[in-house]
């Protein structure tokens, strides 16, 4: 059964992706269908990355301060060529912080500097790394009765975890407080402790829509090994680097349908130039996939939800 997902950007352009052949996309499109619109975080710090200028940059940098501040973590000032080693020492803080006693009326300013450090890690890696790094997430992990709808990754479907975040790729996102395997290889993190490291094994309706520029595959994968072992290897991960349950990188459930039209480095920009300054509004089973769902039992008739 092929299953199509359309999303609707508020600058009107839709986009529709074919789902692949795997149970995880199945049961991924059945947890979208349930999502409602509260449950979607109203937030442009965890729905667009890779696509600000400098002056949002700039407030978003005082948008973390003021939350380091107001936690008590010490921030250092930070610069072009130490951005990433501050991000990193600031990031130990936010897992040790859920396992202290603290006020509730600080919970939402330690996710609100989780996010804020992961939304830089990608604005800054464009403008001080000369990467291209162009993703917009739907996350709904901030709502339990959202965030705790998960499965499981079945163990035959792991070697669908890539790293390579390619133009065109929707993939389902982290859900744990901590860090995985990518993320820390990308910061190139030397000062998390091992109990911050957790694998990605569950999933839900989180997911991203991936418009990057295409990445050198088999260098990125000797960069990773590098890091692997740099950082301790099996020692500190707990799999040899080859393990499928690693997970290194994100799961690919699907592949955007137009991709032909995007062959071109222009093509790809005049997308991006378009999406930058719009957000998700609607999401749905295209007709026909959604039919199939609901005679196989696999999702009920309801597949609208909001954005931002």
């Amino acid at each position: 059964m092929t299953i199509r997902v359309e999303f609707t950007f508020s600058c009107q352009t839709r986009l529709t992706y074919v789902l692949n052949q795997t149970r995880t996309a199945q049961i991924w499109a059945a947890q979208l269908s349930l999502m409602r619109p509260e449950f979607l975080l109203r937030t442009d710090l965890n729905h667009r990355h890779g696509f600000a200028g400098l002056e949002e940059i700039r407030s978003n940098l005082g948008r973390l301060r003021h939350c380091a501040k107001t936690l008590g973590f010490p921030m250092e000032s930070m610069n072009e060529r130490n951005w990433q080693s501050v991000l990193n020492r600031l990031h130990v803080r936010f897992p040790e912080f859920f396992k202290t006693e603290f006020e509730r009326k600080h919970f939402q300013t330690a996710h609100e500097l989780n996010l804020s450090i992961h939304w830089l890690e990608y604005e800054l890696a464009n403008l001080h790394g000369g990467k291209q790094q162009y993703i917009f997430n739907l996350d709904f992990n901030h709502f339990p009765q959202a965030y705790n709808l998960k499965a499981e990754f079945p163990d035959d479907e792991f070697q669908h975890f890539s790293p390579a975040l390619e133009f065109g790729n929707l993939h389902l996102h982290y859900i744990y407080i901590g860090r995985h395997f990518l993320e820390m290889f990308n910061a190139r993190d030397m000062v998390c402790p091992a109990s911050h490291f957790r694998a990605q094994h569950e999933f839900n309706a989180t997911c991203g829509l991936v418009f990057s520029e295409p990445t050198d595959v088999a260098q990125l994968n000797q960069d990773m090994h590098d890091y692997y072992m740099h950082r301790g290897g099996e020692n500190f991960f707990g799999f040899s680097f080859d393990a499928p349950k690693i997970a290194k990188g994100f799961f690919k459930v699907g592949q955007l349908e137009s991709l032909q039209d995007y062959g071109e480095s222009a093509q790809r920009q005049a997308l991006r130039d378009k999406l930058k300054s719009s957000t998700i509004r609607s999401w749905r089973i295209v007709p026909g996939a959604a039919e199939r769902m609901r005679q196989a039992g696999n999702a009920p008739t309801v597949f609208i939800g909001a954005g931002q």
